[in-house]
């Protein structure tokens, strides 16, 4: 069995359940280092024992975080003060890690909210203002208003990391050159139209092509997913299997041309970014009757400024939407394709609408990969990673069909059940500012019986998944609601 040494961002579901998933189903196993090195929200992990870790680690391919590898997690790369000297320093490991190692690293974010949970405690009072300083800097317009309204050591501080940041994506844009990294994903954090983001990724992606290197780094928006998009893509590498050719599509092709909430580019370059990342191929649709078809197709259902499933939940979604997506995978289903479903057309949760007409017509259970959760770039490379591993283990003779459908009821659970349902019901009796991370004790009585209510609503969508949720195992990892951990166990009825 293949195995795959993973470096997380830090301990969420996101960053080692989903990596790991995602290899299950090429037949893979993920190894991830001790407890100690993984990052609990703020506390950083310990680097040494990660950096340990790496170097006597026995495995096939090697996926690392460099924030995880550098900071000791994703939060502690925005909030730490160690100098940029000792984070290149950490790097040396990889020259002694005598395997294939793929990087991610990432943009970071400047979010428009006065909400410090992740990021420096300045953010409580001037977030908003960095945000509009961000948007400004990039533009060049009203700069000097927009500096007035921060004070000049926090100006100085934010830029400062931002900075520290970007030059340790430069040097690991290096480390592909010089052959260290055989690929580096580059992940762009919660961006906007306007902000620093923009250029900042563009000077990577220039870079890499400046250095000959383009076809290693992938720039994209995204972050979380990314070490479940790098698993996808190191075990292709490893398998020699030619990349799968993937045609994006949409029931309405022009949607494709929207922007998602958080990015700044069209959902269509995202769909790519994401593809290419992985280490597919992505196609021009719309997909045409020829002999040469592709190995699969990706069906965007696209955005629509409904509303955000973390902070402001649309009263409804539309059916008639729903009901041509739908109508789009069981086209191509009938004409013998593999179809994955990427769920863009509200951040943060799944349309609801899309779920039942997918069920309704028992489609999901026959999907390569479905996903909808947080930003576009997060869902497209979720189900982008799924496709590319099914196509891995499908070549090799090792893809893991009871794998595939627990990745698929994962997604369920977490995406639709959890945060466009339960997380609504929670947050009704804890009385949370959605706009705002909040703070939920393990034993609140809003969690009672969240178990139970997940496994309700996957049992109506996906009996034939074969899958069912451990109701003693739901938790809110970092005690908040923005994301839940579950455990699935096969069902009692589970076909063989």
């Amino acid at each position: 069995m293949t195995v795959v040494g993973c470096v997380p961002l830090d301990d969420r579901p996101v960053s080692t359940q989903l990596p790991a998933l995602v290899c299950a189903v090429a037949g893979a196993r993920l190894v991830l280092p001790p407890p100690a090195g993984r990052a609990v929200q703020r506390r950083p992990g310990d680097v040494a024992a990660t950096g340990e870790w790496l170097r006597s680690l026995s495995c096939d391919t090697v996926v690392v975080s460099l924030e995880g590898l550098t900071s000791g997690g994703l939060i502690a790369s925005r909030t730490g003060h160690e100098p940029l000297v000792d984070l290149l320093g950490r790097l040396a490991v990889l020259g002694r890690v005598r395997l294939p190692v793929h990087a991610a690293v990432v943009v970071p974010r400047a979010p428009d909210s006065d909400d410090a949970a992740e990021e420096p405690p300045y953010w409580d009072t001037y977030g908003r203002a960095l945000h509009a300083l961000s948007a400004a800097l990039h533009t060049g317009h009203g700069v000097a208003e927009a500096r007035g309204a921060v004070p000049a050591a926090v100006r100085l501080d934010w830029l400062r990391r931002r900075l520290r940041q970007h030059q340790l994506g430069l040097a690991a844009v290096d480390l592909v050159a010089e052959g260290t990294l055989a690929s580096l994903a580059v992940g762009v954090d919660d961006a906007a139209v306007a902000g620093l983001s923009v250029p900042d990724a563009a000077h990577l992606a220039e870079q890499a092509n400046r250095l000959e290197v383009a076809d290693r780094v992938s720039v994209g928006h995204g972050a979380d997913e990314t070490t479940a998009v790098l698993c996808a893509r190191a075990l292709l590498a490893l398998s020699g299997l030619r990349s799968p050719r993937v045609v994006v599509d949409c029931h309405d092709r022009a949607a494709l041309a929207r922007t998602a909430t958080y990015e700044s580019s069209q959902v269509r370059n995202t769909a790519r970014e994401q593809l290419r990342a992985a280490g597919a191929q992505p196609l021009d649709g719309p997909l045409v009757d020829t002999d040469d078809r592709p190995d699969a197709v990706l069906v965007v259902h696209p955005p629509d400024g409904a509303g955000d499933w973390a902070v402001r939940p649309p009263a409804r979604t539309d059916d008639a939407i729903a009901g041509a997506t739908a109508n789009l995978v069981a086209e191509h289903l009938a004409a013998g394709q593999r179809v994955a479903v990427a769920d863009v057309a509200q951040p943060n949760g799944a349309d609801p609408a899309l779920v039942e007409a997918l069920a309704g017509r028992g489609l999901l259970g026959r999907l390569d990969a479905w996903a909808a959760w947080n930003t576009a770039g997060n869902t497209l490379g979720t189900v982008a990673a799924h496709l590319v591993a099914g196509h891995v283990g499908r070549g090799l003779g090792a893809w893991d069909a009871a794998a595939h459908r627990h990745l698929l009821a994962a997604r369920l659970v977490e995406d639709w059940a959890w945060m466009s349902v339960v997380r609504h019901e929670v947050r009704a009796c804890t009385g949370g500012d959605p706009r705002l991370h909040d703070h939920v004790a393990a034993d609140h009585p809003a969690l009672t019986g969240v178990g139970a209510r997940l496994q309700e609503l996957l049992a109506q969508v996906g009996p034939d998944l074969g899958w069912q949720v451990d109701e003693t195992s739901v938790r809110l990892p970092w005690n908040r609601t923005f994301e839940v951990h579950v455990e699935l166990v096969p069902s009692a009825d589970r076909a063989t």
